[in-house]
């Protein structure tokens, strides 16, 4: 039965708290809707999607999955690892632009920012790597007020989410790929391997920076500092992406307790204040491109937040949950005042050393220029799921502490040191905003000091970016600059204001002119020089320090990693979320995804936006 509210010309509320039952599979009208849910998740994404399926596991708890996007259709755009990329900015992407980049050039000022707008989230776009931070990053979170968020205490979720299947003996002895079974998951519902083809030249990256004398990591998993070879999020048996909703939500369809609303946008949560407390009462939302009717849908329990760090921040903001200053600017009635909300971007911004190899044979760019071996690594795949078609994301990496790829490490902490904390952040913060990035500065500076804590990825042949034959890339692990989420407009289909404030520090901008350096003595080793190497961007005429900054702030660009707009810290250091990830100030509202990193740490996020998400299942189960 549903009760309708309706006005002429205007917006009819409908209550669909009540409905026919109905088995797991995506649903598609609100008819289908089960009686009542005692948990309702916005966001079927990475840490959604995995969520849903924990809490369902108990056949006496309904779920509900709200998602703006729509299922794919596991075309190859969104499962072969050929493809990897292609899913970026089509209809499965929020299609989102940052507004101009202030310490940017005028022509790398507005960037694009892909996100996933689909069921399974950015886990169906992302660049298939799976690897892991060092301890010492996750250890942070507890520095900043987080009790058991350290890791030790995180690993296990790290495993709980994983089946490992290690390379073959041929692939293995052949790359010296190596690894600790001990630190892997065998059970998890996200496939994590290596492809069948591994482009050979990745061998000579290994080679140049050992030859440097860096160490290899026995098992990035455990230890992510150093070289060594990541797996990728890749099912072994048919060499395919492996994404939330392929671990965590096709093979359990036939539950009647979990449901998921596909084309579902979220316009704001409805509170309750009486009672001494801030409650959440509902879910107004409409279907997407249909905003003339809005529903409202209840949990009995629990509401659950996981739409991202972009949209976080919008949902929170538009339901009177954010800073005064901001809500009162749009006339919102305040119902908690929450300065932190939306504060804190960060993100991996990504620079390239761009190389033309003359003595190679093949390299993923071969795909778009060569149609006749494309055809050729094509009738491998689908004969029996071997050849370059098997290799998307990137293999060959290197996560490197400032000590390791600069003789200039003193001098870069030192010069972050000298600074006031709040010097480069935006005006206008709150004092405990302000407070929190103070601590996070103590705790980023004591391990960036160490040779623990990775400064810099270095990452050989990125398999997404196609434009180039050999994209040498780095990418800053832990920036200074923080960027911020927030309403424009009162409109929740309006975009939020997306401002990265990439390189605002200007200290950054030395980390990247210190990595380039590295890798040009890296093109140098014999290992490199093998393969013919000429550079084409920034090109050999790009010598000076101030030269090199020009460069990186003309092309620097997102690594689509976004975080930390929710941030879990105490709420008087600018916290979003409490250790438990409950809302400060809201008794039954939670947030699960990468926004509430309150550092991020020195890797790809999703294999720990996916243990944040176990963890978190377990916590509500604690509570129920």
């Amino acid at each position: 039965m549903f009760v309708f509210t309706t006005l002429a010309l205007l917006i009819a509320a409908v209550d669909v708290s009540c409905g026919s039952p109905f088995y797991g599979r995506i649903i598609e009208r609100e008819d289908q809707l089960a009686r009542s849910y005692d948990y309702v998740i916005i966001g079927g994404g990475t840490a959604g999607l995995t969520v849903a399926n924990r809490l369902s596991e108990d056949p006496k708890i309904n779920v509900l999955v709200l998602e703006a996007g729509i299922p794919d259709q596991k075309e190859g755009i969104a499962i072969l690892p050929r493809y990897l990329g292609g899913t970026m900015r089509t209809v499965y992407d929020w299609n989102v632009t940052t507004v101009p980049q202030e310490f940017l050039g005028a022509a790398n000022s507005v960037q694009s920012l892909t996100i996933g707008k689909v069921l399974g989230g950015s886990s169906v776009l992302n660049g298939m790597m799976f690897d892991r931070p060092s301890p010492q990053d996750i250890d942070a979170w507890e520095e900043l007020g987080n009790p058991g968020w350290n890791w030790q205490r995180l690993l296990p979720y790290y495993k709980k989410s994983e089946t490992f299947t290690p390379p073959s003996p041929e692939q293995a002895a052949r790359f010296g790929i190596t690894w600790d079974p001990a630190v892997h998951g065998t059970q998890g519902y996200i496939q994590s391997s290596y492809p069948n083809y591994i482009y050979p030249l990745n061998q000579n990256f290994q080679d140049a920076l050992i030859s440097l004398g860096l160490q290899q990591s026995k098992d990035q998993a455990g230890s992510a500092i150093g070289v060594f070879w990541s797996p990728n999020n890749l099912n072994p048996h048919n060499q395919t992406r492996s994404s939330s909703r392929s671990g965590y939500y096709d093979d359990f369809t036939r539950r009647p307790n979990l449901h998921a609303l596909t084309s579902r946008h979220v316009t704001k949560l409805l509170t309750d204040k009486s009672g001494g407390e801030v409650k959440i009462i509902g879910v107004e939302y409409v279907e997407a491109g249909k905003s003339q009717t809005k529903y409202v849908i209840k949990a009995k329990k629990e509401y659950i937040l996981s739409a991202g760090t972009v949209h976080d921040p919008q949902i929170l903001q538009l339901s009177g949950i954010g800073p005064k200053t901001l809500l009162d600017k749009h006339q919102i009635p305040v119902v908690v005042d929450l300065p932190g909300v939306g504060n804190g971007f960060q993100d991996h911004p990504m620079g390239h050393l761009i190389l033309n190899l003359a003595n190679v044979v093949h390299t993923p760019y071969e795909m778009e220029i060569n149609a006749t071996w494309d055809a050729e690594q094509k009738a491998l795949y689908y004969k029996n799921r071997t050849g370059a078609w098997t290799a998307g994301g990137p293999n060959s990496v290197a996560f490197l502490p400032l000590g390791n790829y600069t003789d200039r490490a003193a001098d870069i902490i030192s010069s972050y040191s000298s600074q006031d904390a709040t010097d480069h952040l935006r005006t206008g913060l709150d004092g405990s905003v302000l407070a929190g990035f103070k601590k996070q500065h103590e705790v980023l500076l004591r391990h960036l000091s160490t040779a623990k804590m990775a400064a810099m990825e270095f990452m050989w042949l990125s398999g997404a970016n196609r434009r180039y034959q050999m994209p040498f890339s780095m990418a800053i692990q832990h920036p200074f600059s923080r960027g911020f989420i927030e309403i424009n407009s009162v409109d929740p289909f309006v975009q939020p204001t997306i401002d990265l404030r990439t390189a605002s520090n200007p200290v950054d901008l030395e980390l990247y002119v210190e990595a380039l350096k590295f890798q040009r003595k890296v093109v140098q080793t014999p290992a490199i020089q093998a393969l013919g190497p000429s550079e084409v961007r920034p090109g050999s005429d790009t010598v000076t320090d101030d030269e090199i900054r020009q460069y990186f702030r003309g092309s620097i660009s997102t690594m689509f990693h976004p975080s930390g707009t929710s941030g879990m810290m105490p709420r008087e250091i600018g916290g979003v979320v409490d250790s438990k990830l409950r809302v400060h100030g809201v008794k039954n509202l939670r947030v699960v995804d990468a926004s509430i990193i309150p550092l991020i740490p020195a890797s790809h996020l999703q294999s720990t936006v996916y243990a944040i998400a176990e963890k978190a299942s377990d916590m509500i189960k604690g509570d129920q």
